[in-house]
């Protein structure tokens, strides 16, 4: 898996250690990661790539958690504790870490972030330093995630079959994934990237029941 910079995005196929799927790997190379609160244009020749990012509201379609987008800051008194993980997205790059029930999202972290006109969102975490999260739900979806690599890449990686959160953790790690935060599915799974070779859009996701629902979006975007 090497991801090749001389291409703004590359995707590259891997399977998983736990032998249950096979994955897609987008690498973001020379892109520029960011966060969207109104839905990205797919004729717009700059975005390469976009996905739903932080889970939506049931009740108002409305994104879950304090999130901050371009520098401002919304439900900055609706921090969800039971959200594990944070992703910060700055300069077109991002960093993630875990949440400890809301303990990091400190008035100084978000005003960072506010200063530099980045963007922020909550969500589950899957590996942080290398450290694989233990979950014991059975249920089973088509996985995706934000990633970072021990090489330092970035990337989503989807999976190609319905499986376990704990297992798409695991098999995340085993691909040399140092960290890695889920990003929404199920029925708000819709996405879509550029094919690099040809310019053409190729969706990701199955369900896309929801897709009108969406209420946020990751980008990667070509500076």
């Amino acid at each position: 898996m090497n991801g090749d910079y001389k291409s703004p995005i590359t995707i590259e196929s891997a399977h998983g250690s736990s032998g249950k799927s096979a994955y897609k790997i987008i690498y973001k190379n020379s892109a520029r990661i960011d966060f969207s609160i109104k839905r990205p244009d797919i004729n717009d020749t700059h975005i390469l790539l976009c996905i739903p990012g932080a889970y939506t509201k049931l009740d108002n379609d409305s994104v879950d958690g304090l999130f901050i987008c371009n520098g401002i800051a919304h439900n900055r008194h609706s921090i969800n504790h039971s959200l594990s993980g944070v992703i910060e997205m700055v300069n077109g790059d991002c960093s993630i870490f875990r949440s400890y029930r809301g303990s990091t999202l400190t008035d100084s972290v978000i005003a960072s972030i506010e200063k530099q006109h980045g963007s922020l969102f909550q969500q589950t975490w899957l590996v942080v330093n290398d450290s694989c999260a233990h979950y014991k739900d059975s249920s089973l979806f088509e996985r995706r995630a934000i990633v970072k690599f021990h090489n330092g890449k970035t990337a989503i990686v989807e999976s190609s079959a319905a499986i376990t959160l704990w297992a798409f953790a695991n098999d995340l790690k085993a691909l040399k994934v140092k960290d890695a935060l889920y990003t929404d599915m199920g029925a708000w799974d819709e996405g879509w990237y550029k094919n690099p070779k040809d310019g053409k859009v190729v969706l990701l996701g199955n369900n896309h029941s929801q897709t009108k629902r969406q209420s946020n979006w990751v980008v990667f975007e070509s500076n």
